[in-house]
């Protein structure tokens, strides 16, 4: 641990003594909150439970304050977490990785339901099915219904299970707070969103490092996570407000998500399009999908699940995605599911680099301006996109390449616009920023 990340650790160590009411304070006042419900799973009382848009104790607390130092937007050593996976300080665009492919299922099965290539589920079903884990960590649907875009933790036992949980889900869902029920199991694999897995690998580094500094926070870490065996990350660019699909589905006369019998984003358009019973379609153009971000999407400083094993992405080569391999055991595991013959793979072709590096200062430019109203938000509980950088924005997503230096370009384009810009408007407002190191 450098003098740096002591600094930040004794700052917050000083700051958890106040409880819950730390968590409350600086992180859900602060407009912090990333929904991922680490807090409910290291509570030693049981006493935090996930409200609609943040945390709420719910029980007696005993000011123990491990709920504030688990929290990844309180502080998050990146450089160190970096270091004890990769042997390196830098994280480059994308996380370290060591191979990069295209790949699809070959179950049928399971590429009738997959909106991608259906790898999660196919490496999954293959995990459990030669007893490799005793359960999957992943998000299921609260309702039964063809899509649900409402989701809900869920730990999978049965892989026959797995294809009740395809899809894109919108909501946020704080996967982080099934952690506490799945200790029993003896191996665990873990498939979530980049903040999901930076909230999952901070309690994992904290299990090893933190054991002299914080013994209490280290032990629960320990006992929570010391099953996960395989992480598995899926590229984000941003969540939607919650509630917000239940909004724009009426705008296009869809009552409700029961009436979808199937739905796909186009890969040119960026527009969403929704079949429905009668054989018609419903289209949501991607113009205004942006218009409701959720805010805990601005403070994230990950795109692809930088410390995960194994990183799933979309490509623009359907049906395939991308597969981003980050170490031995990742590429163990693809390899098993390629000599099965679960899985085919294709090259990338690596279009597009020329275009990004031309692209790049302009991107860091947008750091100056508020693309999606965020100070707006900070100010009235609101986004406010305007019309003219929604546009812009919706060109960003019309797809120019293909393959990884695309996924670095909206990497780009999200880390300035939005999280840069976010760190920067806070900052101008009084508003915290977390400590990210």
């Amino acid at each position: 641990m450098d003098s740096r990340e002591r600094d930040v650790l004794d700052k917050h160590i000083k700051r958890s003594q106040e409880g819950y009411s730390a968590l409350g304070k600086h992180v859900v006042e602060q407009k912090m909150c990333n929904y991922c419900g680490a807090c409910v799973s290291v509570c030693p009382k049981g006493s935090i439970t996930m409200g609609a848009e943040s945390p709420q104790l719910t029980g007696e607390c005993n000011a123990c304050g491990i709920c504030y130092l688990a929290c990844p937007r309180t502080f998050l050593p990146m450089t160190s977490m970096q270091q004890w996976l990769f042997d390196t300080d830098e994280i480059p665009p994308l996380g370290t990785y060591k191979q990069a492919t295209l790949a699809s299922s070959n179950s049928e099965k399971i590429m009738e339901h997959s909106p991608d290539g259906g790898i999660v589920t196919t490496l999954f079903t293959y995990m459990l099915d030669h007893k490799l884990v005793d359960a999957v960590i992943t998000s299921g649907k609260q309702h039964e219904c063809t899509w649900c875009y409402h989701p809900k933790p869920r730990a999978v036992t049965d892989s026959g299970d797995l294809l009740e949980c395809i899809d894109r889900k919108y909501d946020p869902n704080p996967l982080l707070s099934i952690l506490k029920d799945t200790t029993g199991f003896a191996k665990v694999a873990f498939a979530g969103l980049a903040c999901h897995v930076l909230g999952l690998k901070k309690l994992q580094y904290a299990a090893r490092m933190y054991r002299e500094e914080l013994p209490a926070f280290a032990k629960i870490s320990d006992r929570l996570t010391r099953n996960i065996d395989f992480v598995v990350g899926i590229g984000c660019m941003c969540r939607m407000g919650k509630g917000a699909w239940d909004v724009m589905l009426k705008e296009v006369g869809v009552d409700s998500e029961d009436q979808v019998v199937r739905h796909l984003e186009e890969r040119i358009s960026g527009d969403y399009v929704f079949e429905l019973p009668d054989g018609s379609e419903a289209r949501v153009p991607h113009t205004r999908i942006i218009e409701d971000p959720h805010h805990m999407c601005f403070l994230c400083c990950d795109y692809d699940g930088y410390f995960s094993d194994l990183t799933i992405d979309r490509s623009e080569f359907q049906p395939y995605s991308t597969v981003l391999l980050r170490n031995e055991k990742a590429e163990d595991m693809f390899s098993r599911c390629l000599e099965k013959k679960l899985l085919h793979t294709r090259e990338i072709p690596h279009k597009g680099a020329d275009f990004v590096e031309d692209m790049a200062p302009m991107l860091k430019s947008l750091v100056e301006f508020d693309t999606y109203g965020y100070e707006n938000f900070l100010k009235t509980g609101k986004f406010s996109i305007d019309p003219t950088m929604q546009q812009m924005m919706s060109h960003f997503e019309e797809r120019r390449m293909r393959g990884i230096p695309e996924n670095i370009f909206l990497e780009l384009l999200k880390k300035y616009p939005q999280f840069e810009f976010a760190k920067k408007k806070r900052a101008e407002l009084g508003y915290e920023n977390p400590d990210f190191i």
